[in-house]
């Protein structure tokens, strides 16, 4: 009687810790702490307010793009509601896409031990800019770049991205999604703990 008890006893154990390792598993995630709608109305207002400061100016090479990228670190930390709880830097990547960061030592250049906190990147071709957290949710926000300074930095961004190897198809298939769904998308795609 005794051994059926034990043997029915760690079936059930067993049973158990599989439940709630397959529940655990699949919906942890990384919770945002970046409103990426605020992120993505920031950025788009930093691109048409940059654009009227330069009064029609061509500048030359990268100064557009790196002019604007620390006009946005600016403005997102002068945000309100604050953006982060700390003090955000913009790092100008080499492919076109801007990479913000809780720069903690607030001397407004990345860091090692710096924590990446979402990336804003321009798709082109539909007009997007797209904003992706570290949670992996994703928004956009349409923009017209009809002047001659938005067209030039937006040209400038996707010459950038075509010699990194960037892809227009690339950009148009991040589709908004939120970090839950992210998150149940990894749990789902042949990750070891669903047992694909």
């Amino acid at each position: 009687m005794s051994n059926t008890v034990i043997k029915y006893g760690l079936i059930a154990a067993v049973i158990g810790g599989i439940y709630l390792f397959s529940n655990n598993s699949g919906t942890s995630y990384v919770e945002d702490d970046i409103d990426l709608n605020l992120a993505l109305d920031i950025t788009v207002d930093t691109l048409h307010a940059y654009d009227e400061s330069m009064g029609g100016q061509k500048p030359e090479g990268d100064a557009a793009f790196l002019g604007f990228a620390e006009q946005l670190g600016t403005n997102y930390n002068l945000a309100q509601p604050p953006l982060y709880k700390s003090q955000i830097g913009v790092s100008p990547q080499a492919d076109a896409s801007l990479l913000a960061f809780s720069d903690t030592n607030m001397n407004r250049a990345l860091d090692e031990g710096e924590e990446a906190l979402f990336k804003i990147e321009i798709d082109g071709e539909q007009s997007r800019i797209i904003a992706s957290s570290r949670s992996g949710a994703v928004n956009d926000h349409h923009f017209s770049g009809t002047s001659l300074l938005t067209g030039y930095l937006i040209g400038s961004m996707l010459s950038r991205q075509r010699g990194a190897g960037v892809t227009s198809k690339q950009l148009a298939s991040k589709k908004p999604v939120t970090a839950r769904a992210a998150a149940r998308s990894r749990a789902g795609s042949g990750s070891h703990s669903s047992g694909k």
